[in-house]
């Protein structure tokens, strides 16, 4: 025999499967694109120049598990897919004299194929892409100094070795399959599972459970902290419900319909109720694929960017104002401070607004009604209650607050004007320690902070009579400590303002600033919005391609899922219309009650989808709140143009992959 021979078959078989092996192969490239884009991104040494590159990487190295895992599932998944109808063809070659073995050769080499043009594409476009992805990622974190990219040589080895791994593991289950199914068998291969499938109520029950338990779990859940340890759990039991309804829930439903004599035995419902029986016995697994795969695309992308969009309102949460020093009161010289700030202002072009200058007092306590009681926890004992519970108290002294605020109030020793960021205090008095104060005011607003939405701990701040006070209750709250806390100054100063100018100024200002200061003394503590939001932007902006990338990867999935769908519905359906017709029906009946039975099960789905995400909702805006955006309107928005955006194109890729459906059957 030719040594060409089982080369040229196994090109042929690949042509003439075009309708399949086209959209597999594009999957494959795509796949491979996506990994080594992701992996050149991870290693590329410009990152480091980055603020929050640290976080960025990992988060990319997650992204390089993630689409590794989704490779192996999504290919061995489309494989099978492309194995099972191809059974009837390899049981035609065992019947025309074809061994195993020749089986075997014809399948490798058509993986050859298949793999040496995946791998061959992938790479290339992988190195195309890879640049431009690079720059949108650094435009998302809002880098304007241009870093290097170079083809990673280690990249498109990593990326070699584990896809042909993949290609190895795909072939090796084809092989199996061929060993273990006789000649009639694979001959039959296209046509089991035709047997009407029995109710199973037992699988029914546990996917109502596992769905109601997840869902449970998405709208009790209150702590931010909590959410998201609890949210994967949560999503591993709408995983197993998800599989369980549409595997057994689905056909439980419709053979209950189909006893309910009065209602099946209408035309309009006898031929439909019996028709997805079949359908969705066949097509329950692919189907809860495209529902989960659906909803992570929906979820990915309405967090991620909701996550972007409110980075700007998040970090005022973290700096009231734009730039803070702290020292300690005694040992540091703010007025040299002051003097490094007011040449470097007038030297980068920027002016400072809303200047203060105040002492402060601040520490950790636990909240029991009135008292305040000492925070003894340390990194051995802690654990995610101390977030929810503590509170961070800072002391004011009476004569700082009516200069900055220009008033004259007055306070005896024992009294204290108190103001929280969260919700107001209720007590009537305070106590740390020994020491108990009158709470004669309630103040609406501070200078150096404004009421916000907590979601862990409060944040309170004391105006008292005098420093003396101030240094009576930080020695009553860290009395006992046996830290850092307890050798620390009692009284700080900090000197704080706010900034106007343009960007490129304010930063160029923020850096030489920094660096002044820190030479003139580094134990000065400073707080600098603008360098937070350039970590912000690092760090949710690598969160937005990520979301963005792998939402893309996912839906590439899901529209494959859906066409090869399609492509299986055609053929089963070419037999049925035909049968159809024979018994009376005419085309445009046949063709209505098999186009509904489509349009259901294709949409099914879609409907799941955004059911998870309306019961997911409740603990997607507590997750986002642990990063403080707690602004649900926004993500409300996010979330409904994503699913509406979804959907559209859902509803695009359906109409155009019928195309393919409706040719086959006609």
């Amino acid at each position: 025999m030719n040594k060409f021979f089982y080369p040229k078959l196994a090109l042929v078989n690949l042509k003439k499967n075009g309708n399949t092996y086209i959209p597999y192969i594009l999957t494959c490239i795509g796949s491979i694109m996506a990994f080594y884009t992701i992996v050149s991104i991870q290693s590329n040494k410009g990152l480091d120049a980055m603020q929050g590159s640290e976080s960025l990487k990992i988060l990319l190295f997650l992204g390089i598990i993630v689409i590794g895992i989704f490779a192996v599932i999504f290919l061995f998944y489309t494989n099978s897919f492309l194995i099972k109808r191809r059974k009837k063809e390899l049981g035609l070659y065992s019947i025309l004299g074809m061994e195993k073995k020749h089986i075997a050769r014809v399948l490798f080499y058509e993986t050859l194929f298949v793999t040496v043009i995946s791998l061959s594409l992938g790479l290339l476009g992988g190195v195309l892409i890879g640049k431009l992805m690079f720059l949108i990622l650094l435009n998302l974190a809002h880098i304007k100094s241009p870093l290097a990219f170079k083809i990673d040589q280690m990249g498109l080895l990593y990326t070699t070795v584990v896809f042909l791994a993949i290609f190895g593991l795909t072939l090796l289950t084809n092989f199996l399959q061929v060993k273990l199914t006789n000649p009639i068998d694979l001959l039959r291969g296209g046509e089991h599972g035709e047997k009407e499938p029995k109710s199973s109520w037992l699988m029914t029950l546990i996917g109502v459970i596992s769905l109601g338990i997840g869902y449970a779990i998405a709208l009790s859940v209150q702590d931010p902290i909590e959410a998201i340890l609890l949210f994967f759990v949560a999503v591993i039991f709408v995983i197993i419900g998800t599989y369980a309804l549409f595997t057994a829930g689905s056909v439980t439903l419709l053979k209950c319909l189909k006893k309910n004599k009065k209602f099946y035995y209408q035309s309009r419902n006898f031929i439909s109720v019996s028709g997805m029986i079949y359908r969705m016995k066949q097509n329950a697994v692919g189907l809860a694929n495209i529902c989960i795969l659906s909803t992570m695309v929906l979820v990915t992308i309405s967090t991620t960017v909701s996550l972007y969009i409110g980075q700007e309102s998040m970090r005022r949460d973290y700096y009231p104002m734009d730039v803070s020093f702290i020292g300690a009161a005694e040992t540091t010289d703010f007025s040299e401070i002051e003097k490094i700030v007011v040449a470097e202002k007038t030297s980068a072009k920027v002016e400072t607004t809303n200047e203060l200058s105040f002492d402060m007092s601040t520490f950790t306590a636990f909240k029991e009604g009135s008292h305040f009681l000492p925070d003894m926890v340390t990194d051995e004992n802690l654990d995610l209650t101390y977030y929810n519970t503590i509170s961070k108290i800072t002391t004011v002294p009476l004569e700082d607050y009516n200069r900055m605020t220009n008033q004259n109030k007055t306070l005896a020793e024992n009294e204290v004007m108190i103001f929280s960021a969260g919700e107001n205090y209720q007590e009537q008095t305070v106590v740390f320690g020994e020491n108990l104060f009158l709470v004669v005011e309630q103040l609406e607003s501070v200078p150096m902070d404004f009421k916000k939405k907590l979601i862990t701990g409060n944040s309170y701040y004391i105006i008292v009579n005098d420093e003396q006070m101030m240094s009576t209750i930080y020695t009553a709250m860290n009395a006992n400590k046996d830290n850092a806390d307890s050798e620390s100054p009692a009284i700080h100063h900090a000197m704080m303002f706010n900034l106007s100018g343009s960007e490129d100024n304010i930063n160029h200002f923020s850096k030489q600033v920094r660096a002044s200061v820190s030479q003139l003394n580094p134990d000065i503590e400073i707080r600098n919005i603008y360098e937070s939001l350039a970590e912000l932007y690092g760090i949710f902006g690598g969160f937005l391609f990520l979301g963005v990338f792998l939402g893309s990867l996912f839906m590439m999935a899901t529209v494959l899922i859906i066409y090869f769908k399609q492509i299986s519905e055609g053929y089963e359906d070419s037999e049925r219309f035909v049968i159809m017709q024979k018994v009376g029906m005419d085309k445009t009946e046949v063709k209505k009650t098999i186009g509904k039975q489509i349009l259901m099960v294709f949409f099914l789905p879609l409907a799941g989808a955004i059911i998870h995400v309306a019961f997911a909702f409740p603990v997607i805006t507590k997750m986002l709140a642990a990063f403080r955006l707690t602004n649900i309107p926004l993500i409300l928005l996010c979330t409904l143009v994503g699913v509406v955006v979804y959907a559209l194109v859902y509803t695009g890729v359906y109409l155009l992959t019928a195309r393919s459906y409706y040719k086959m059957i006609h």
